[in-house]
Order: structure tokens, then sequence, then C-alpha cells
């Protein structure tokens, strides 16, 4: 396979997987998604999964499953988080909910709303403007992955184009690694697209981050330690009984050049998408 042809499989399943992140909560079919990729149904789901590394249909599934989590932080009954994810029965989620986290949504609900007496975060409310950007996907522990897809994206762009004032970064971690198995973690590095003379390519992907309305979080410190602050952003959306858009967590890095500085001088803001 020449590599300009394997660029186009990659680009035609990026393009699949942004349309099921966006679209998960509708009856996506084969036939839809293999005209989204430009290629015939019986060969499509064979080159998803030798790309993505797991079926459509399992990627579809998963992706529904890991948007109700952060749903059963707020006030939502069980059966209106199974129809946004697209269950037509309370029943069907339950079942398919349990075999994927090995408890049921009464059980993870109740444990989602336990209190940790951490002392509570207050954000910042703003609202932002659409942003575009280009990014890149990689799959694994987020420590790890993460650093992947950096390499990635600024080998792509150019270390010039990296450390322009006016790019900004940010990282979109689509699920949650208390309860996602390492190695199906989803991480995309992004990168503000400001300069429209460079064009997605093989991996490399162009996406909005949706404007609107979000509670802005400030966690200072190591990357390592993002996930306690989340764990308090979880309490806020409890305690506070905001309602959440559909749409993932975004984090905004704040330093430069983040390999040069010291664990404890790194700023991230966590941007909570709010209605």
């Amino acid at each position: 396979m020449s590599n300009s042809t394997k660029d186009d499989y990659v680009q035609s399943v990026c393009r699949v997987i942004l349309y099921i992140e966006q679209n998960y909560n509708s009856d996506l079919t084969l036939d839809e998604l293999s005209k989204i990729a430009s290629f015939s149904k019986y060969h499509f789901h064979r080159i998803f999964k030798s790309i993505v590394g797991e079926s459509m249909v399992d990627y579809i599934r998963r992706v529904r499953l890991q948007s109700t989590t952060l749903q059963f932080k707020t006030n939502q009954k069980i059966t209106q988080i199974a129809m946004n994810s697209g269950y037509e029965t309370n029943a069907s989620f339950s079942k398919a909910f349990k075999k994927h986290f090995g408890i049921t949504p009464k059980e993870f609900a109740k444990n989602a709303k336990l209190k940790r007496g951490n002392k509570m975060l207050e954000p910042k409310i703003v609202k932002l403007e659409d942003i575009e950007i280009l990014y890149v996907r990689k799959t694994g522990e987020y420590t790890k992955c993460s650093i992947e897809a950096w390499e990635t994206l600024i080998n792509f762009v150019g270390t010039e184009y990296f450390i322009r004032d006016d790019v900004m970064m940010f990282g979109i971690g689509h699920d949650n690694p208390h309860i996602t198995d390492a190695d199906k973690l989803r991480y995309d590095a992004c990168l503000s697209w400001v300069n429209k003379t460079i064009q997605p390519k093989g991996e490399i992907q162009s996406k909005i981050i949706d404007g609107g309305k979000y509670a802005v979080f400030l966690h200072k410190g190591d990357y390592k330690e993002l996930i306690n602050t989340y764990d308090g952003v979880s309490d806020w959306i409890v305690e506070s009984g905001v309602e959440l858009r559909d749409l993932p967590i975004v984090e905004k890095y704040l330093n430069k050049n983040p390999i040069t500085c010291k664990p404890e001088d790194l700023r991230t803001e966590i941007y909570i998408p709010l209605v």
C-alpha cells in the first residue's frame, strides 16, 4: 500500500470517528458511515478495525456508554440518560452498561454522587467563540499517548508554528481513566488553526471546539495530578446542580513550552461545557 493510499484510509476513518462522536445518540448505520468514509460498506468495516483496533460496532457502543458517566453526576434520571445515549429502553441500556463497567447504572449513579469531603473548587464562567483546531488522536494510557500525540502534531506543523504567540494549545481526553481500560483511552492533541496554508493530512485532522458557556477551573502543577482536580470538578458539578452540554471537557495548556517548565509551574485550564 502506498503512503498516499494509507493517508486516504486514515483520513476516512478519522472523519467517521469524528462523526460518531458528534452523533453517537443517533441510529448510526454501516451504510451511513461508509458513505461518509467514501468506501464500500463491504470493505470499510475491515479498514476501520485495522486502523482503530476494534470493530465499528464496539467503538460506537463504547462511545455511547462512556458519554453517560458524567451525566450520572447530575440529577438526570437513568431513563433520560439511556435515551440521550441512543438506547431505546432502560433494560437494554442497563444490560450494556453492566457488561461494560461491571456494575448497574443505579450502583454507578450512587457511587458518582458520594461526597469526597474535599474543599469545593470554584470556577469562573466564560463564553467562548468557536475555535478551529488541527488535532491528532492517539489512544492508550494518557501520560504516554498524550506525549505521542503532541510529538506527532508538532512534527507536522513545525516548531515555528507551535511557538507562535497566537497559537493556543488544547487537549481533549474523551474517556474517564477510572472506568475505561488504559489501552482504550482516547486523547486529542490540538492547536488552534491560524495558518490555513497548513492543511490536514493523514492522521492530522481539523475540527471545531464549540463555543458557548463554560465553567473554567485552573489546575496548578504537574499534568499527572490532573485527575485529582477532575475529582474536585465532579464534586462541583453535583453540588452546583448545573446542566451540562453534550460535549467533551477541554484542557487549555497555558505554558508555551511545558517541557522547559518545572512541574509545579505548569498551569492548565479545564473547560466544562454548560447549557
